[in-house]
């Protein structure tokens, strides 16, 4: 289990990256190797930096506190993965963390959670990042309204999904883990905000040959297969997205399922959304549309609205599995249908 008491011994081997965050503009972090010392006691800087709280979050990729910055109060959450866990790539600074690569190259994104610094030492990796206010992660949102949301609220969520993926595309980052857990609703804006890029990827045009995402995300070439394409993958994530926004649960449960991919639509979905569902769940991953193919289709042209984004407490979440070390399940909700 990964903890966040950092010894005087362990301390010497820190090294802390900043990430100073100024409204709307950022700045990429700045590498310093902390030995200060107070009283001739190495001073832990993570600590100096911030009020660590409660547990928010537990799963095999380490944990997620609560904090707060103490220069200013604001809240922060604090992701602590063991370094087993922890994959890393070259970069002309050097060898970084991936998912601190990741989290720079989508900085200026609009609507993601940003990193604001980071923390390595022998064991373990530190993320600072931002906890926006009256939130609550997409899952438990959709378990308060067990039929799904009214496909008004459901295609304005939507819309603003494939614009955080085609933004954070264009920073050539696959995020590779596209599901309801990992967006954070504004409960009072309707505001969505992408989390989580522990198994994100470069993105590339290649074929990849891993994937840490959630099993029930899947896309049939990487059941059958182990091998995939970035791009329609994301889109075949998209589908089931979409799935359970409108019908309160993931269409399949399984590997078996997914290789079928025949989705029970209920009857008070639209034909235009069971289309869009469908193309994004074609078996072929050349016949799924574009990103801004999803965007011209016929549902999309309808109305949509965040007016019926309403606040409701959270259930405690049912089971989730995931293909790797994810906290997730391989059947979100109940069956609902």
């Amino acid at each position: 289990m990964s903890t966040l008491v950092l010894t005087p011994s362990q301390s010497n081997n820190i090294i802390h990256h900043h990430h100073r965050h100024h409204h709307h503009q950022r700045q990429q972090p700045a590498t310093t190797t902390s030995t200060s010392k107070t009283n001739s006691s190495v001073v832990d800087p993570l600590r100096a930096r911030y009020l660590i709280a409660h547990k928010l979050a537990s799963g095999g990729f380490g944990d997620v506190y609560a904090g707060v910055r103490k220069k200013d109060g604001l809240p922060v959450a604090l992701k602590v993965i063991s370094k087993r866990r922890m994959r890393e790539i070259n970069t002309p600074d050097g060898k970084l963390p991936l998912e601190v690569y990741l989290l720079r190259r989508v900085a200026k994104v609009k609507n993601v959670i940003h990193m604001l610094d980071y923390f390595i030492h022998n064991d373990q990796l530190v993320i600072v990042l931002e906890r926006p206010e009256n939130c609550c992660d997409l899952y438990d949102f959709i378990s308060e309204r067990p039929n799904g949301l009214d496909e008004r609220l459901a295609r304005d969520f939507f819309k603003q999904i494939i614009q955080i993926l085609k933004d954070i595309h264009q920073c050539g980052v696959l995020h590779r883990d596209i599901k309801d857990e990992n967006f954070l609703v504004n409960v009072h804006t309707g505001q969505l905000y992408l989390i989580d890029f522990g198994s994100g990827a470069v993105l590339n045009d290649g074929i990849y040959t891993d994937f840490d995402g959630t099993s029930c995300y899947a896309a049939p070439e990487w059941v059958t297969c182990r091998r995939y394409f970035g791009l329609p993958q994301a889109v075949w994530s998209l589908g089931i997205l979409l799935y359970d926004l409108v019908c309160g649960d993931i269409p399949f449960a399984d590997d078996l399922s997914i290789i079928k991919c025949q989705p029970h639509f209920p009857s008070h979905i639209s034909p235009e959304c069971v289309k869009l569902i469908e193309q994004c769940l074609s078996i072929r991953s050349s016949e799924r549309p574009t990103l801004d193919e999803c965007l011209k289709s016929e549902w999309l042209k309808y109305p949509s609205s965040r007016d019926l984004c309403l606040s409701l407490a959270p259930r405690r979440r049912r089971g989730h599995t995931s293909s790797s070390s994810k906290s997730t399940s391989s059947s979100s909700r109940g069956n609902s249908l």
